[in-house]
């Protein structure tokens, strides 16, 4: 078992506390490639949640086809402010060098998924 240690915005750990949010999504960067179920995620050094499932995708497009934006996104953005989103926090050559990854996660403690 692996821990990993991830930042977020504020806003984003609110939601992660609160259980809103559940699918964290990255560009794959070649240290998140090995994460699998049962490992563990610290954000922000301070809650620790336990990884329950990880798919690769191409792209941000192909994550919010195939995932749900209000898990990833809990305000609920539409389809297009959420690609500009993840394109304001990713240049667009990482997102086509390394591809992208969504994290599913519960809560250290938490039952079984929301």
């Amino acid at each position: 078992m692996r821990v990993y240690r991830l930042r977020v915005r504020e806003e984003y750990l609110d939601y992660i506390k609160s259980g809103e949010k559940r699918i964290e999504v990255r560009v794959a960067y070649p240290q998140f490639r090995g994460m699998k179920p049962g490992d563990k995620i610290i954000f922000n050094d301070q809650v620790p949640a336990v990884i329950t499932g990880v798919k690769e995708y191409e792209t941000f497009r192909q994550v919010l086809r195939e995932e749900p934006i209000k898990k990833i996104f809990p305000d609920e953005p539409s389809f297009e402010r959420a690609v500009k989103r993840f394109h304001g926090m990713y240049p667009k050559w990482k997102e086509n060098r390394y591809g992208v990854i969504a994290i599913r996660f519960k809560l250290v403690g938490e039952k079984s998924g929301r």
